[in-house]
């Protein structure tokens, strides 16, 4: 089930694709196009709401106190969180399985390997409600909920190890470099939003 399924069959659960509403609840140092932050700093820019999923739109962006203009409309910037990502998956407020992934803050949607960890992460007070959903995947980075999703990851979870396969990149990953790897195709460009469409994973 893709965002866009959840967003038609699920009204009530809409509010949760909200990001700014979202790092507003947490507590978090935000505001949408037009206000801009107080303090010079590191913050992410990003649209205030992606269904298209894969962290289409965001970037990383040095803004000056007082400066309005490098959030354009319908995009919203946050304090910027550093330390682990963390894609955790819920049911019914019972943990399922969490991977740890790994970009850059180069590009925040190209993800080079996504890990399964032991981690055991709880749902945030904030969150609590959310122990009624029958599935629930919440990013986390350094411990900070950046992002709800009501369904499950997207990407395979039978594996321990899955390497992102991009259309640039697909030469420098075929045997030998694959060698004891599943090939699994999984396409996906964001709607033809992303920088990059992604061809599959390399999984073990």
């Amino acid at each position: 089930m893709d965002d866009c399924d959840v967003w038609a069959s699920a009204p009530w659960a809409r509010r949760w694709f909200d990001k700014l509403r979202l790092a507003t609840r947490l507590g978090y140092v935000c505001g949408p196009c037009g206000v801009a932050p107080t303090v010079s700093g590191r913050y992410v820019v990003r649209p205030i709401y992606n269904l298209s999923g894969m962290g289409a739109g965001a970037r990383v962006e040095h803004i000056q106190a007082g400066d309005a203009t490098k959030v354009p409309p319908g995009y919203f910037w946050c304090e910027y969180f550093t330390g682990r990502h963390l894609s955790v998956t819920y049911a019914e407020g019972e943990q399922l399985h969490v991977y740890e992934g790994f970009n850059s803050p180069q590009n925040l949607s190209r993800f080079h390997r996504w890990l399964r960890v032991g981690d055991c992460v709880t749902l945030p007070p904030q969150l609590t409600s959310l122990r009624r959903a029958p599935l629930v995947n919440i990013e986390y980075i350094g411990g900070r909920v950046i992002e709800v999703h009501l369904r499950t990851t997207p990407d395979p979870t039978e594996y321990q190890e899955l390497i992102p396969v991009w259309a640039d990149e697909w030469d420098y990953l075929t045997p030998p470099a694959a060698e004891g790897y599943r090939w699994i195709p999984a396409p996906d460009d964001a709607d033809g939003f992303a920088p990059q469409g992604r061809l599959g994973f390399l999984a073990r």
